[in-house]
């Protein structure tokens, strides 16, 4: 069942229609195409389907015309853009917004005055902006989705937009990947494809570690070797090897257009699948199973027969929402991608123009990383801009206090008084000792989130025939950020130690916190740990 309304408020049910096509992309296009006939019957709706009429599904969700092509007097081809992309793709944003902006402030900004509700779902940090404004909101949105990495859901019945770090759910569902597989268009990119990687990282006696990761498609597409992890916070080779096989790209980036139908006579459980759903796809080249998202479903909304056909991709970047617009925009499309937030010349564009790596234009004097260009240095009216580093200051004496931009300074924090200490846990000594194997709380700690480090360094040993852990415990009391194990059976000499890491993100001011906690593997052995120092750096 189609309604339209049109631009006097008249509501008729649509007739004789046929191909309806409903188009759902991730943070993308959202349409409703289909060709209406020109019947006796139907001729009371047929005339209402106009330029910027609005076409209402089974589902509530409304479209607004914006494309029609008549093939003489028959028929009409209907294209149709769903109402909160209309809606926002022509709503102008005239305000401004300038600086480090969390998402309730970016969002706020964007909907302010649009008559849509929006909902977070998701954890994102804050981010800078530039001049952010004076555009149509649905640019100003997709600059946002980009900069959060976020993903959105439309309810329109209650005109609300829900913004999740992921949309769709992880299903356990597979199918097979061969030759029996009627794909209607498909793309591989093998460009960022790898077989071998290694990893480097530096042990607790700062001695260089060094692990080697094969991929299963090793086999099948030879040696091709990826840029290797260099990071002196791994201090395993386990937890190296999981850095490893978490970062190779060893999975080809595969994208590809089928039928629901196929992908079940494939071996895919008959169910209801939606666009950013996540399943199996046994990929039989090399035997294994690779996880592959549906980001487009395509599908008919008065006729559930009609098997929905869905786009599949493995590509780690969605293309971007700037799709919605390009049958409507390209021009302006086009405009954007040579303009900053601020309707500036692109860095992408002044390297056209650029034969140093110094330049100057009507906003200042640009100095420029010839390997980076968003590494720079700007000078101008409005004051000094250093980005991605490119900072030292130092010290009459020499010691420089910003090197690179990060501020050489680390800022001790102190834990919880009187010391949040579990039952398990006791003074024995100098040492914190424990005979449980359950990690137990050695100490809390608050602090707020302005650097992008926490540190901790302390000393540990155990009886013999145990294995002591120290591990900070995320404010959640769940998760652990770092953790250190030691089966040494003496207290360690002056000087000898381990470093916990806990990586905190991108700084954004807000208060944090963890627990340090101890125990001993072996239910019964005696662990032994003593805290130096906690602090925060970076």
């Amino acid at each position: 069942m189609l309604l339209i309304t049109s631009l006097n408020g008249q509501v008729e049910r649509l007739v004789d229609y046929k191909n309806v096509r409903r188009k759902w992309r991730v943070n993308g296009e959202h349409s409703l195409s289909f060709l209406l006939l020109k019947t006796e019957r139907g001729q009371h709706a047929y005339k209402l389907a106009s330029e910027r009429a609005k076409i209402t599904d089974k589902y509530g969700d409304e479209y607004i015309i914006r494309g029609i092509s008549e093939d003489g007097h028959w028929s009409k081809q209907i294209t149709a853009m769903h109402i909160f992309f209309d809606q926002f793709s022509t709503n102008h944003q005239y305000d401004l917004l300038n600086g480090y902006t969390n998402f309730k402030q970016c969002m706020d900004f964007i909907f302010n005055g649009t008559g849509w509700n929006w909902v977070s779902q998701g954890a994102f940090a804050a981010t800078e902006f530039q001049n952010f404004g004076d555009k149509k909101r649905l640019v100003l949105l997709q600059t946002a989705l980009n900069r959060y990495g976020a993903e959105l859901e439309i309810n329109n019945k209650t005109k609300t937009i829900t913004f999740k770090n992921q949309i769709g759910k992880q299903t356990d569902a597979q199918f097979r990947y061969g030759y029996n597989l009627k794909t209607f268009n498909k793309d591989i990119d093998m460009n960022s494809f790898f077989t071998i990687i290694r990893g480097y990282g530096k042990d607790s006696n700062e001695k260089e570690i060094m692990v080697e990761y094969k991929s299963p498609m090793l086999q099948q597409f030879g040696p091709l070797v990826q840029d290797p992890i260099r990071d002196e916070r791994f201090k395993s080779t386990d937890t190296l090897m999981n850095a490893c096989k978490n970062t190779i790209s060893d999975i080809p980036d595969i994208k590809f257009k089928v039928s629901i139908a196929n992908l079940i006579e494939n071996g895919l459980p008959a169910q209801n699948y939606n666009y950013g759903d996540y399943v199996y796809m046994l990929y039989e080249k090399a035997n294994i199973a690779v996880s592959i998202r549906i980001i487009e479903k395509e599908d008919d909304p008065t006729d559930d027969t009609v098997a929905p056909v869905v786009e599949l991709s493995t590509f780690k970047q969605l293309k971007s929402m700037s799709a919605i617009q390009a049958q409507f925009q390209q021009t302006q499309s086009l405009v954007k991608q040579l303009m900053d937030d601020g309707g500036n010349l692109s860095l992408a564009l002044k390297r056209l123009y650029m034969n140093t790596e110094t330049f100057a234009d009507n906003t200042g004097v640009w100095y420029i990383d010839p390997e980076d260009k968003n590494r720079y240095v700007h000078i101008g009216a409005g004051g000094l801009d250093v980005h991605r580093g490119l900072i030292r200051i130092t010290r009459p004496d020499g010691y420089a206090v910003i090197n690179n931009g990060y501020l050489q300074y680390g800022f001790d924090i102190a834990g919880h008084y009187p010391p949040y200490r579990g039952i398990n846990v006791v003074e024995d000594g100098w040492w914190l000792t424990t005979t449980h194997d359950v990690l137990d709380n050695c100490h809390f700690y608050t602090f707020e989130h302005k650097t992008r480090y926490a540190k901790v360094a302390a000393q540990i040993f155990t009886e013999d025939g145990g294995e002591v852990e120290l591990a900070i415990i995320d404010g959640d009391g769940i998760t652990i950020r770092s953790s250190a194990t030691s089966t040494q059976t003496s207290a360690p000499s002056q000087g000898d130690g381990v470093e916990l890491v806990y990586d905190l993100g991108v700084p954004n001011g807000e208060l944090e916190t963890f627990y340090l906690r101890m125990r001993n593997k072996v239910k019964g052995k005696k662990a032994y740990a003593r805290i130096f120092r906690v602090w925060l750096e970076g």
